[in-house]
C-alpha cells in the first residue's frame, strides 16, 4: 500500500508551518526577534502580565520549552518576571520597553507573512482555510486530552 505524502494533510500542514517559520525568521531577524519569541510576544502584546502556565497553554507548547524560551527572553531583555505580592508562588511575565517598542513593526511583519502565504486566495477561501485549521486543531486537542 502506497502512502502519498503529497496528499497527506499532516505532511502539508507541517511543510506549511516550516515555511512560515523560515519566512518569519527572515522578517523578524531585522528586528532582532527570534521566531521562538514571537508567539510569547504576540500573547503578551494582547495581555501583558500573564503567568507562565497560562502562556504555555495558550501557545500550545510544553512547560519545559516555555521555561527555556522565557529564560532566553529575560536574558535578552524582552520580558521581566515579577512575583505576585500576595502569592509568592505566582510569577507574572511582563514586557520590557524594548519588547513594547517592537510591537508595531512585528505585527506588520506578521501581516506581511500572512499576506504572502495567502496570495491569490479570496476572502472566502481565507475564512474557510482558517475554519478548517481551527477544526483540525480542536480534533487533535480532543485526542490529546483523553
Amino acid at each position: 500500500m502506497k502512502y502519498d505524502l503529497g496528499e497527506s494533510t499532516s505532511t502539508l500542514i507541517k511543510k506549511a508551518s516550516q515555511l512560515y517559520i523560515r519566512l518569519a525568521n527572515k522578517y523578524l531577524k531585522d528586528l532582532g526577534i527570534p521566531h521562538a519569541y514571537s508567539l510569547f510576544l504576540l500573547q503578551l502584546w494582547q495581555e501583558d502580565g500573564q503567568t507562565q502556565a497560562v502562556l504555555h497553554k495558550k501557545i500550545g507548547i510544553e512547560q519545559p520549552t516555555a521555561v527555556r524560551t522565557l529564560d532566553r527572553m529575560e536574558r535578552d531583555l524582552f520580558i521581566k518576571r515579577v512575583r505576585h505580592s500576595d502569592d509568592r508562588r505566582e510569577i507574572r511575565i511582563f514586557l520590557t520597553k524594548k519588547a513594547k517598542d517592537l510591537q508595531v513593526k512585528a505585527i506588520e511583519c506578521a501581516k506581511t507573512i500572512n499576506s504572502l502565504a495567502l496570495e491569490g486566495f479570496s476572502a472566502t477561501e481565507k475564512k474557510a482555510l482558517n475554519k478548517l485549521l481551527r477544526n483540525t486543531i480542536t480534533n487533535l486537542e480532543k485526542h490529546l486530552t483523553k
